[in-house]
């Protein structure tokens, strides 16, 4: 009869298994009561929302044991994003553990790379010095440029000089025809948008950079913060001298003598 060899790992099935059915363990605390009470804090993620804080203010306010949701999570992603909707991006105070707002916050409190909020340092200077490593999202600038509307109409003439954005479409068959039966719901495909002249903006020139300048811009950023964090480093060796200084001279100055060349406290009688 075969017996379970000790140290023998288990089968991947079951490792799988408990892994997509792990549980985070609870713990209960003399002070547990009180977070539950005052700040809804290890409460039951499933529990029900409540109806008269919906409806327009709850009498119990923050003692209510249900849920306080003030907006509901945008349809798509795309668009929550755009728009910065409810939940849509990930909370940067509560990566920390830095968040007191619990779950009435506005922001998500998950660890989620694709709705992680946009790298500050790389909008201001266009690189980061994190590189691959940094968790906030790199957008990039060029995929934030609004849509040409002559391109949308039909035709750009600056073509690929036009400092807009031209998004490819495929034009309906039927409009192109002349006529759709489909109307602005067609499947079949886009309908360009017609406009005046006089109502669109007249197109212009992108501006092509020199890589050499942008390379010259990225070093001086780079000395620039270089220097900042020197001065930042001179500053804080100056104060922790300074501090220094105080506790000599708190402990009698120079070695502890006198001015009379004797020691404090221990003079000869004459």
């Amino acid at each position: 009869m075969a017996t379970a060899t000790p140290g023998v790992a288990p089968p991947a099935a079951q490792v799988a298994a408990e892994l997509l059915a792990h549980k985070a363990p609870s713990y209960s605390f003399s002070f547990t009561p009180f977070l539950q009470k005052t700040y809804q804090h290890s409460l039951p993620l499933d529990r029900p929302i409540c109806k008269a804080y919906a409806s327009g203010s709850c009498p119990l306010k923050s003692h209510c044991s249900e849920r306080h949701v003030t907006a509901t999570p945008a349809k798509d992603s795309s668009s929550s994003y755009q728009s910065g909707g409810f939940g849509s991006l990930v909370c940067k105070h509560w990566l920390r553990g830095l968040c007191k707002k619990g779950e009435s916050c506005e922001f998500l409190h998950e660890y989620n790379l694709r709705k992680m909020p946009e790298c500050n340092f790389f909008v201001r200077n266009g690189y980061c010095s994190n590189g691959d490593e940094c968790l906030y999202l790199h957008i990039d600038p060029q995929s934030k440029l609004p849509p040409c509307p002559h391109y949308d109409r039909g035709f750009c003439p600056l073509g690929p000089r036009c400092d807009k954005k031209h998004v490819r479409r495929q034009i309906c068959v039927y409009y192109l025809a002349g006529f759709c039966p489909g109307g602005k719901t067609c499947p079949e495909g886009a309908h360009p948008r017609w406009a005046l002249d006089k109502d669109m903006e007249k197109p212009k020139v992108r501006e092509e950079k020199d890589p050499s300048a942008v390379a010259a811009a990225a070093a001086a950023r780079e000395e620039q913060q270089y220097q900042q964090q020197q001065r930042e480093r001179d500053e804080r060796d100056a104060r922790d001298r300074g501090g220094d200084r105080g506790d000599n001279m708190m402990d009698g100055g120079r070695g502890g003598r006198d001015r009379d060349g004797g020691d404090r406290g221990f003079h000869h009688a004459t």
